[in-house]
């Protein structure tokens, strides 16, 4: 399917999911951002026939199935496979190193930000699968973290 968007569509749109990438949260800054997605909705809407269908809920599950990562890309043996080792981390602890990386500068070397951006993302696929929503705020003393 080919989707038609101005430019000003793409960039505001590509911002939006950029920040909703890094920060895990969906929320718009600009009204500039809603009009895009109300756009871009239009334009589903207008190119899907799906959504009027009786079958709409399965199908889109069906959809969700097959866009969805692999089964199992996360168990202890298939990590194994890879040459990854089992962290077992609390919650709170998984939010503390997505906090962490959004404290690093620009500055730093592309190493060091790759490397980041790549603990970030397996933490915060880790709270999908399992179910639990990235917070931004962190603890911020160790006795919040005992309780």
């Amino acid at each position: 399917m080919d989707i038609k968007i101005t430019d000003d569509e793409a960039l505001v749109l590509y911002e939006l999911l950029t920040r909703f990438t890094e920060e895990g949260l969906f929320g718009f800054e600009d009204q500039a951002e809603m009009r895009a997605v109300w756009n871009l909705q239009a334009i589903l809407e207008a190119a899907l026939s799906e959504p009027l269908l009786s079958s709409y809920k399965t199908l889109l599950a069906e959809a969700r199935d097959r866009l969805r990562d692999e089964g199992n890309l996360t168990n202890a043996d298939a990590e194994q496979e890879k040459g990854r080792l089992a962290l077992w981390l609390e919650p709170e602890q998984i939010q503390f190193l997505i906090q962490e990386w959004h404290k690093n500068s620009k500055e730093e070397p592309e190493i060091v930000q790759k490397q980041w951006g790549e603990v970030a993302f397996r933490a915060m696929s880790a709270l999908h699968k399992a179910g639990i929503k990235h917070s931004p705020e962190v603890p911020q003393s160790e006795a919040d973290l005992l309780e």
